[in-house]
């Protein structure tokens, strides 16, 4: 993968192009990955998400949710996109799945723990070069510690690095070694939780032994995935996040992510800053808690009630026939209305949780469309103070929390009701 930088400005963060060599095919950053479960937008069979979009998109693969598929892949001559129904989609292997929140503790000198269905599994350099050989990825993220969050100690933020840094010498080596690697793009975690000592000294090692090997960052360690990352506040992470991308000026030509459930005001407060790629968590955390996206960017459109969530939960919907979202243009509102919607969730139908992931990820995708568009014209402020107050004087929160209504956990939904807290 190669990125170029098309048109960079100081108040509105910067567009650019994500570009597969092998096939030519261009993404416009910034960009929002779609987020898998088993190699599966979760929820959404194969053609089911093409009614979400006909564009290829790029993939996000977690080997939290598919390092059992190992041994078949090693007898597959593809790469992971076919494997999955997905072919000449564009991979980027991940190692914790966004969507779910990862446990603390459990850290080793000299592996990293994944956290799979199955329970602990765990990850040596070794075997996890051996996993990135096997699915042959397009992008891959270098192995690293990111167990550390705004709670973290000194300490513990302090082995995050060092660990990281020994499991990236074994990372360098073999990608500078192995042929199939070589064709993969190589992602370097950056660590230090919310210490800028720290982070500086992830930095600072990144640049001197990566080298030529970087083809870009990725920002771990801020949250514990799932839920824990829409909690991450501006105040928190931006004073870091300015630092980090400061010290990164001179590799400013190289894409910048970072993973989890960012609420959109936060992804816009860092595209800002300068960071290009995120994934498409929010939609599903936002669906698994029994909510319908509804903010709005359109300054026409904007409502002073207008809410960030729509719960389908709420009995005030039984007797509502209109779409989740007025003139949204997604199968889920073209065919459905909000009282069949909070039907199926009282029930636990499986169509429930299909619907929402459509709508869901729908209304983010044309939501990163509007971004780049805002950039363009270089007027990303005018979006974030829109998204901010959403047509009032009060900022509207974007955080999910958990639903904690009483859902039956009969039907084919079982697995929705099991998601309470």
């Amino acid at each position: 993968m190669k990125f170029i930088v098309e048109n960079l400005s100081k108040n509105s963060g910067r567009l650019g192009l994500l570009v597969q060599q092998e096939t030519g095919k261009q993404f416009k950053t910034p960009l929002l990955l779609q987020t898998t479960k088993g190699g599966s937008v979760p929820y959404l069979s194969r053609e089911v998400f093409d009614y979400v979009s006909s564009d290829c998109q790029v993939l996000q693969m977690s080997l939290a949710t598919m390092d059992h598929m190992k041994e078949a892949l090693a007898l597959y001559k593809g790469n992971v996109s076919g494997y999955v129904g997905f072919k000449n989609y564009p991979t980027m292997l991940t190692i914790r799945d966004p969507c779910e929140k990862m446990p603390n503790g459990s850290n080793d000198k000299d592996i990293v723990p994944l956290f799979t269905r199955r329970g602990k599994e765990t990850l040596s350099p070794e075997k996890y070069i051996e996993l990135v050989e096997t699915f042959k990825p397009d992008i891959y993220q270098g192995l690293n510690d990111a167990d550390t969050n705004i709670d973290s100690a000194k300490k513990r933020i302090q082995k995050s690095v060092d660990r990281t840094e020994i499991f990236m010498r074994f990372c360098y080596e073999q990608h500078s070694k192995s042929e199939i690697l070589k064709k993969s793009c190589l992602f370097v975690p950056i660590a230090g939780g919310y210490n800028t000592f720290n982070r500086s000294q992830s930095i600072k090692d990144a640049k001197a032994n990566g080298g030529e090997l970087c083809g870009g960052y990725i920002f771990e360690g801020f949250h514990n995935y799932g839920l824990t990352a829409t909690e991450v506040t501006s105040e928190q992470l931006l004073p870091i996040m300015t630092h980090c991308l400061k010290e990164l000026n001179a590799d400013s030509g190289k894409p910048i992510m970072l993973p989890g459930a960012y609420t959109p005001l936060l992804v816009l407060e860092l595209i800002k800053l300068g960071v290009d790629m995120f994934d498409s968590s929010y939609a599903y955390c936002a669906a698994v808690n029994f909510k319908a996206l509804s903010f709005s960017w359109d300054e026409k459109e904007i409502d002073v009630s207008a809410t960030p969530f729509i719960d389908v939960t709420d009995d005030g919907l039984k007797e509502d026939f209109t779409p989740l979202l007025k003139d949204c243009l997604c199968l889920a509102c073209q065919k459905h209305n909000r009282a069949y919607i909070h039907h199926l969730y009282k029930t636990s139908e499986l169509l429930g949780p299909i619907l929402l992931m459509i709508h869901n990820l729908h209304h983010l995708m044309l939501f990163f469309k509007k971004i780049h568009e805002t950039i363009a014209a270089d007027s990303l402020d005018n979006l974030i103070k829109l998204v901010k107050y959403q047509g009032g004087d009060k900022a509207v929160e974007y955080r999910i929390t958990a639903n904690t209504k009483v859902i039956s956990k009969a039907g084919l939904g079982k697995g929705f009701a099991e998601n309470k807290s």
